[in-house]
């Protein structure tokens, strides 16, 4: 719900301050403020991302889980006419915890699948 809530500061209470978050296309991004930024820049190209959890698996020390990530395309990136248009892709995290905070988050997901979505 954090990360589909359209404010950047809405996930801080669950990550812990020195965590680490891998994502695939992203790229690393080490500490809270760090991962904030990624994503409040992430919401300024689109300011309506919703990620819908799918299937979760634990182990002792975290969690993986699949997801649909969503958004409307606001800008000209994938041409004109897919201006307004709503674009979805896949894809998979694995989490480490440290208590109850996130120490470690991997993203695994391919820009390829919203270029798809759009039927680009």
């Amino acid at each position: 719900a954090a990360w589909s809530s359209g404010d950047a500061d809405a996930p801080a209470r669950f990550f812990h301050p020195d965590a680490v978050l891998e994502d695939i296309e992203g790229g690393r991004h080490e500490g809270w403020t760090t991962i904030r930024k990624f994503f409040a820049d992430g919401l300024v190209r689109f300011p309506d991302l919703v990620l819908i959890p799918e299937r979760f698996w634990t182990n002792d020390t975290g969690v993986a889980l699949t997801w649909t990530m969503s958004a409307t395309v606001t800008g000209d990136a994938f041409g004109p006419q897919h201006r307004g248009k709503r674009w979805s892709s896949p894809g998979m995290s694995y989490i480490e915890f440290d208590g109850d905070k996130v120490r470690l988050e991997v993203d695994y997901h391919t820009r390829s699948q919203i270029m798809k979505s759009l039927g680009v």
